[in-house]
């Protein structure tokens, strides 16, 4: 970088951090929608010139790195648990795919739940894709639980 000014030159180590597209997650993640609806705002936002445009400059002198926290557990894709599976997720996380605490992970084999004790605590997480009958219906995209999709971490790394 000859020939640049101190205050020219790019700043090498900084984190840009955004809510998108999660708040799109949360907007949009009722039955039946969540995944198109995402999907769809996903291409526009990153096939535009303005996204591309960021992207260089941020890439220029300096790595990038793009990623995402986690990914998303696509649920209105899960199979339907059935009876003793069904009842024993329900009771034990409702509506959702993480629960705190201690508590007791089934009887089943292969497991439909695991009981975690991590950094964070300890936790209950459904297995796989796995979804039960939820009072005003399952959404189609959640977080928590232990599914491939929830799990990945994708990431991309530009230079210029």
């Amino acid at each position: 970088m000859e020939g640049l000014r101190r205050s020219d030159r790019p700043s090498p180590n900084w984190v840009f951090w955004h809510q998108w597209p999660d708040s799109k997650l949360h907007d949009g993640a009722g039955a039946g929608q969540g995944l198109d609806l995402l999907t769809r705002d996903i291409v526009t936002q990153l096939t535009s010139d303005d996204f591309w445009e960021f992207v260089e400059r941020l890439a220029t002198g300096r790595r990038l790195v793009i990623t995402s926290d986690h990914g998303y557990a696509a649920t209105g894709l899960f199979y339907d648990a059935m009876d003793e599976q069904a009842s024993f997720l329900k009771g034990a996380l409702k509506s959702g795919r993480l629960l705190s605490g201690e508590h007791d992970p089934g009887p089943f084999v292969p497991p439909v739940a695991l009981s975690v004790d991590s950094q964070h605590g300890k936790h209950l997480l459904a297995v796989g894709r796995w979804k039960w009958k939820s009072q005003g219906g399952y959404p189609t995209l959640a977080h928590g639980g232990l599914s491939l999709l929830e799990m990945l971490c994708p990431f991309v790394e530009l230079t210029k």
